[in-house]
């Protein structure tokens, strides 16, 4: 590979992730060609008074799936932006304050409408805009009578200026509503910040150049500015060569070219910018797609004039002033109509920086800064100055981006235009390489327009990037000449000799699929003991599987695993030698027991009925002892519990029928307690016989992480050596040989991933979910696993649990009050039942104060209502818990949550809930836990050995799922990989050495 020479056409994040994974894999020639003088593209970070400006990329949007959030997020360099865009103070051009109340609710009504889009526009024959349009008018109807109309007419004004900006369109009118559903939005918090040194942090994150320990990825040193290609020659060149040509005069001969230039300079330049011309396709994909102007005003005041609780201002123009507004000086259009706001600017406590989108942003940029400050100041003036009744200052200092003049850009980001949808243009028709006629790739198109899911942002670009380079090197992967050691396909264990890198074939000693902490626990145990060749391969592009910490607001959140449960036990163990353990224990389920009528139940009948059930239910761990005929054990943990709690009923003759009601009530709660805590749809399915199964490890219960569980993983992944992990790599296929001759020196396993790539390999460690299993273990494995295996798969019971984190800025709540769990009267909320989008809240058994985040409540979803929830947007699950807490509380005043965020583990491909339980079909089969942990043995010929006597551990699964007592634990799936992997090593160590040898 050092023989290569790849040309990476512009230095933003596209073309510096291609360029750092390309260096990272071995390509010694790599040239990035920057037409400006800085690296970046439309990442544009500038120092200013004592911190910095965002001219272009300003969030990371969103948190899970997102790759630019994963590496910042590893160092703790983001935090929840301060600034709003939406939940902001909203004036009229009159001066007028609207009331809060009335544009919380008509935000509202436009905020579900965007939230509900992808349900509504999947069909939509329209523009964004004409959907818009007919759904607000009969949501306003609906929520206000006709002396809204016209303000319901200037919001709309705004959004459809707010949506340009989000889409970088010159109108709604012009945005696909069908293309717009081909946009993904990642969870969380979709307005992440960088707590200082600005967006540019990414490009050194994607250098390795933080922290300081890690081996820097010298991209930095390849780049070569002020370098304006002209012309790129693809075809009919030399030794299949291409050859790019820039404006001084200077040219580059190369094996590939990655062109990363945005889509505007792309629609300005392809049909001079290739020769020969680029394809029909490609050229009318470039047209197709859309590709506009959004630009930033920062205006630095000499004071701050504005209260420090307003976070900005959205300006809505009434009718009258539409029409009879003019700026001084005569400049033409009416482009400050365009400018939908001021808003605040994090870290920079003087400074507001004014949004202006469409013809009018590329209009303000051919005005002198005078002008431009003058009109921002007359804006603020007459909306500002009249609404908050203060004197504006005129602004001290104005910084701008000219985005649409800058030849290199022309231009932010792509949108799905309602042409692209006529033309049939598709991203996906943008990333087609260029082939020559040796079918080799000789150009490849990268960037956030190239990206089908992603487009606009920089994590699409730096997605792009990666996946050009993966292009190049699955374009090798297949066409490597053949060396002696792909005829023979040994394992990395023996004596290989050096071969060129980009092999078809990996050959590794052992494949570990999946990186969650059993994975992780399995490649630790191995290289501790000195095996070294091994791979993890990871569909995510994150490692720790079910476990998932987010940082928020100073602290973490846990959207996977929540506790360490006891101490007696290696997670425990490893955490604490990490020194990652908090001082902080907290619990769950505590708080308030309170109906939906507000009644407050007393706290000695709460306790009571929580030690009935609790013994009721340790009652039923003698079923797994073994000293029961068949007929005396429940069919049931849910009949057990059910039968032996009407027996405690019984036994309380003198309880009033108030009393026994509120039992019964209590004790639904704590069977909804109990289907989230053993990660089931209903506890008739759990078995009562298997109960007893699952063990506590001892000591202290509900053990929290300084800095997240996530940081267990990290400190993990550290210490895997270079190579090991490879995320992003989807595993398809697992062949593996059911007998193997000593005869053939051929390795057993053949790993294949949805990426192309394939790895050969000695042993293969699976450490899928259950719920992955359920669903792809009848393809994954070619032959199919053994059927006791397949069986228990089958029978075990694996389901859906999520957690809804409610951040409210400011607790709403006392001191003392430690959560609030919701009571639900036998014939309560009935009318609940019928609204499939608000159902699940029957399957919240309450909410837990967060201790170590000041104003954050956990709720808890289980049952079918885990699933349903997954479809509900975050706005909505904002409103309902909110209204449902209004209820339960008797509180009409609780706000809205600022922020949601939620798990999905269900719709989650690779994850597909939460956790396994044993049920009565496990009972009925005999089959369980022990049946997935019993390594898959293949036959080998040992020459004068007995067929059959000779054993080779071939596919080994591991995870919580298969740990006999720690099954739903991130413990017992630490353990289980570390028993796995000593399989593995006692083969190894010489039980059948002569076999070892063969292969």
């Amino acid at each position: 590979m050092d023989k290569l020479r790849i040309v990476v056409v512009g230095a933003g994040a596209a073309g510096l992730a291609a360029a750092a994974r390309l260096m990272e894999r071995g390509v010694g020639d790599v040239v990035v060609l920057e037409a400006e003088d800085r690296m970046g593209g439309r990442i544009h970070t500038t120092g200013f008074e004592n911190a910095v400006l965002e001219l272009g990329a300003e969030w990371v949007h969103g948190e899970v799936g997102n790759v630019v959030c994963a590496m910042a997020q590893k160092y703790g360099l983001l935090t929840a932006s301060r600034t709003g865009l939406i939940d902001t103070t909203y004036i009229d051009s009159t001066g007028k304050i609207i009331d809060q109340e009335v544009s919380e609710k008509i935000i509202g009504i436009l905020s579900v409408i965007h939230n509900t889009a992808d349900t509504m526009l999947k069909d939509f024959k329209g523009s964004l805009g004409d959907y818009y349009n007919a759904v607000f008018q009969e949501k306003m109807q609906e929520e206000f009578s006709t002396s809204h109309s016209a303000l319901g007419r200037y919001f709309l004004d705004w959004f459809h200026k707010f949506e340009n900006c989000i889409n970088g369109a010159d109108s709604w009118f012009e945005v696909s509503g069908v293309g717009l559903t081909e946009y993904w939005e990642c969870e969380g918090n979709l307005l992440l910040s960088w707590k200082s040194g600005g967006y540019q942090q990414v490009l050194d994150l994607l250098m390795n150049k933080y922290p300081s320990e890690k081996v820097e990825v010298p991209v930095g040193a390849n780049i070569k500015y002020n370098k304006e290609v002209t012309c790129i020659k693809w075809k009919n060149v030399p030794e299949a060569k291409v050859i790019v040509e820039c404006s001084d005069g200077s040219s580059y001969t190369a094996d590939h070219a990655i062109v990363t230039v945005s889509l505007g300079v792309l629609k300005e330049k392809a049909q001079s910018l290739f020769s020969p011309a680029l394809p029909p396709q490609k050229l009318n994909t470039i047209k197709g797609l859309g590709f506009s102007c959004v630009n930033k005003i920062y205006l630095k005041f000499p004071y701050r004039w504005w209260p420090q609780e307003y976070s900005g201002f959205s300006l809505l123009w009434t009718d009258e002033d539409v029409q009879t507004f003019k700026p001084s000086g005569n400049m033409g259009k009416h482009w400050l109509q365009d400018i939908f706001g001021f808003y605040s600017v994090d870290n920079q406590p003087l400074v507001l920086s004014g949004w202006i989108v469409g013809p009018a942003a590329r209009y303000m940029e051919q005005l002198s800064d005078e002008q431009v400050i003058q009109g921002c100041f007359e804006l603020l003036q007459r909306f500002a100055g009249k609404g908050l009744n203060v004197t504006v200052p005129r602004p001290e200092v104005m910084v701008r981006s000219r985005w649409s003049s800058n030849p290199h850009f022309r231009g932010v980001y792509s949108y799905r235009s309602v042409e692209s949808e006529t033309l049939q243009a598709f991203a996906s028709h943008l990333a087609e390489p260029l082939t020559n006629e040796e079918k080799k790739p000789v150009v490849l198109f990268a960037g956030e327009a190239t990206h089908e899911h992603f487009y606009s942002t920089v994590h699409g670009a730096v997605e792009s990037g990666w996946r050009e380079a993966d292009r190049i090197f699955s374009y090798y992967g297949c066409h490597i000449p053949s060396v002696p050691m792909l005829n023979h396909m040994n394992c990395c264990s023996c004596h290989i000799p050096s071969v060129p890198m980009l092999n078809h074939m990996n050959f590794c000693q052992v494949i570990i699929v999946g990186a969650g902490i059993a994975g992780l626990a399995a490649a630790k145990t191995l290289i501790e003991n000195g095996v070294k060749n091994i791979k993890i391969l990871e569909a995510q592009d994150h490692p720790g599987g079910r476990i998932s910490s987010v940082f928020h607001n100073g602290g973490w959140i846990e959207a996977g695993a929540q506790w360490i449960h006891g101490q007696n036990n290696e997670v425990w163990k490893l955490a604490h030698k990490y020194d990652l353990l908090s001082t902080v224990t907290s619990s769950e389920g505590e708080g308030l027991y309170i109906r939906e009528d507000g009644v407050v139940f007393d706290a000695a009948l709460v306790q009571e009925v929580h030690k009935v059930v609790t013994e009721i239910l340790q009652d039923c761990e003698q079923y797994a002892y073994g000293h029961w005929h068949e007929e005396a054990i429940p069919k049931s943990v849910g009949q057990h519990l059910r039968q032996k709690f009407e027996q405690y009923l019984d036994g309380c003759a003198e309880d009033s029928e108030e009393q026994r009601c509120m039992k019964e009530e209590l004790f639904d709660w704590h069977l909804r307690f109990q289907v989230i805590d053993n990660s089931c749809t209903v506890l008739d399915k759990l078995s009562a016989k298997a109960w007893g199964n699952y063990s506590f490890s001892g000591g202290t219960d509900y053990i929290n992480f300084k800095n997240g569980y996530s940081s267990l993983v990290r400190n993990m992944v550290e210490e895997l050596p270079a190579g090991t992990l490879c995320l992003n790599s989807p595993v398809t296929t697992v062949k593996w040989q059911q007998s193997i001759s000593s005869q053939v020196k051929k390795s057993p396993v053949l790993v294949s991933c949805s990426t192309g790539a394939t790895y050969a390999a000695g042993h293969v460690i699976v450490t899928c979910s259950l719920g992955c299993l359920k669903a792809c273990c009848n393809t994954m494995f070619e032959p199919e696993l053994p059927s006791c295996m397949i069986q228990a798969i089958e029978d075990m019971g694996y389901a859906a649990i999520n957690k809804i984190f409610l951040d409210f800025k400011k607790p709403w709540w006392a001191p003392d009050i430690k959560g609030f769990q919701l009571i639900w009267s036998k014939d309560s909320n009935a009318a609940l039942s019928h609204n499939e989008r608000s159902s699940w809240l029957r399957d919240v058994t309450g909410f837990d104060i967060v201790p170590e985040l000041e104003a954050v409540l956990l709720g808890w979803v289980g049952g079918r209502g885990a699933q349903l929830v997954e479809e509900v947007t975050e706005d909505e699950i904002g409103q309902q818990c909110t209204e449902l807490l209004r209820t339960f509380t008797g509180n009409k005043h609780i706000p809205l949550p600022c922020h949601v965020i939620r798990s999905q583990w269900y719709k989650n491909p690779y994850i597909r809930g939460g956790y396994s339980n044993s049920t009565v079909l496990c009972d009925a089969s005999s089959r369980g836990p022990s049946d997935l942990a019993t390594p898959v043995w293949a036959e080998v010929c040992c020459g004068s050995a007995p067929s059959g006597e000779c054993k080779y551990p071939v596919v080994l699964l591991a995870g919580e799922a298969t740990h006999e007592r720690y099954f739903s634990t991130t413990h017992g799936a630490y353990e289980s990989g570390q028993v796995q992997a000593r399989v593995i090593l006692d083969y190894l160590k010489g039980q059948s050495s002569s076999i070892q040898k063969a292969i």
